[in-house]
């Protein structure tokens, strides 16, 4: 802070010298003798050789205080661009990694430390047709993409951060697609899949009175043995397709208005299971 306003002083004593040299130049009348002139014109000399001898004094030139100056703002800009988020290990140890004998952890969030900010780029980076367990770690966030796991992405596990903490959400409806099925926020279509405290939504708006092709699916699970532990599922009309195959549900939380439970599986709902019917009130339902 020293160094510049003692760059102000000097730098604005050095412009006030200079323009009052330059107009006391310009002012000279063209009547004078060669003499007078010539005599103004070392007085300015004189002027500027007093002011640059001040400078000198000062112990450090214009140029080299603007040097340093500048220096030291681009290292201090360059410094601060190059230090990296604080990143937490720790917070990706689950205990599914070893109750599942996982051979690959991916990790996804938005506020970075992770291996991608995209569920989908996660699920493509999956091995294909593997025999051991994948298993993806979502943090907290809102997921607003269409994410499909290919019939040949097996044994994926979803771990999310809470069911109300961790989100993949997106809007279709059967006629922005073509069709009720193809509207599914999340489609399952690999055998073995996996999810935890994890939350599938479509954020379409509930249909009104006699609206055609409004259906809009959160999720689709068409692989065969996939289970849901204390998921949620969030739509309106035809909210989970639960499309076939054989399906385990536990603790998990399901909201919508028309059919929001549908589908040709074979399923086991299990625990309390609780849903809300929008517009309608709060339930309960207890299982095996």
């Amino acid at each position: 802070m020293r160094t510049k306003t003692t760059l102000f002083f000097w730098f604005s004593a050095f412009v006030i010298a200079l323009v009052s040299t330059i107009i006391s130049l310009h002012h000279i009348p063209s009547s004078l003798s060669s003499t007078s002139t010539i005599a103004k014109s070392a007085q300015n000399s004189f002027k500027l050789a007093i002011l640059d001898g001040v400078f000198k004094k000062s112990g450090e030139s214009l140029l080299s205080t603007l040097r340093s100056i500048v220096s030291r703002h681009h290292h201090h800009h360059h410094h601060r661009r190059r230090r990296s988020p604080k990143c937490a290990n720790t917070k990706w140890k689950f205990r599914l990694v070893s109750e599942y004998n996982v051979s690959l952890v991916l990790t996804v969030g938005l506020k970075g430390c992770t291996n991608f900010s995209s569920v989908q780029k996660a699920v493509d980076a999956a091995p294909e047709l593997s025999n051991y367990r994948t298993l993806i770690i979502i943090d907290s966030g809102t997921y607003r993409e269409k994410v499909t796991v290919a019939a040949n992405k097996t044994n994926l596990i979803f771990q999310g951060q809470g069911y109300l903490n961790t989100i993949i959400a997106w809007n279709d409806t059967a006629n922005s697609t073509g069709g009720t099925a193809r509207s599914s926020s999340v489609a399952i279509f690999a055998p073995y899949f996996t999810a935890y405290n994890i939350s599938f939504q479509n954020t379409a708006p509930p249909p009104g009175p006699g609206r055609i092709g409004a259906q809009a699916v959160a999720l689709r699970i068409a692989g065969d043995q996939a289970a849901f532990y204390g998921c949620g599922f969030y739509g309106a009309q035809d909210t989970l397709n639960d499309d076939r195959g054989r399906h385990y549900f536990s603790e998990c939380f399901i909201q919508g208005s028309i059919d929001f439970i549908f589908g040709k599986a074979k399923s086991l709902y299990e625990g309390r299971l609780r849903y809300e019917q929008i517009k309608h009130h709060d339930n309960e339902i207890w299982c095996l």
